[in-house]
């Protein structure tokens, strides 16, 4: 089996960096924040932030263009207020989160399970 450390596995090891877990997770973070209230990009930026115990700092070069994908896809619509654009959840965007929370959850368990993987006693 070969070492993780070695330089012919860094690739390997990218793929199990926070960056990468937490890129899979932003387009439902947006859809969980602008559920609850219209946020505008830095607002969900900051507030993805707290949320991780600030181990997550989404970029605006990742949070803008999810923004406007979602939007594309008819899951948010933006309004302006002001200078701001704000964005606020469809209820094609309610539908779409309902089923990713589910499963998203049912992932998590499943996760979870291989995490704590003990071998059975023979």
């Amino acid at each position: 089996m070969a070492n993780l450390g070695t330089p012919c596995n860094k690739g390997l090891k990218e793929t199990f960096n926070l960056t990468t877990f937490h890129s899979g997770f932003l387009k439902l973070a947006i859809l969980k924040l602008v559920s609850v209230r219209p946020m505008h990009g830095y607002a969900l930026m900051k507030e993805i932030y707290r949320l991780s115990d600030r181990t997550w700092k989404p970029s605006p070069g990742s949070v803008y263009p999810a923004l406007g994908e979602l939007q594309s896809l008819g899951l948010i619509i933006q309004e302006v207020d002001g200078r701001k654009r704000v964005y606020r959840l469809t209820s094609a965007g309610e539908d779409v989160l309902a089923d990713a929370v589910l499963h998203t959850q049912n992932g998590i368990r499943s996760l979870q399970g291989l995490l704590d993987y003990q071998p059975l006693d023979e």
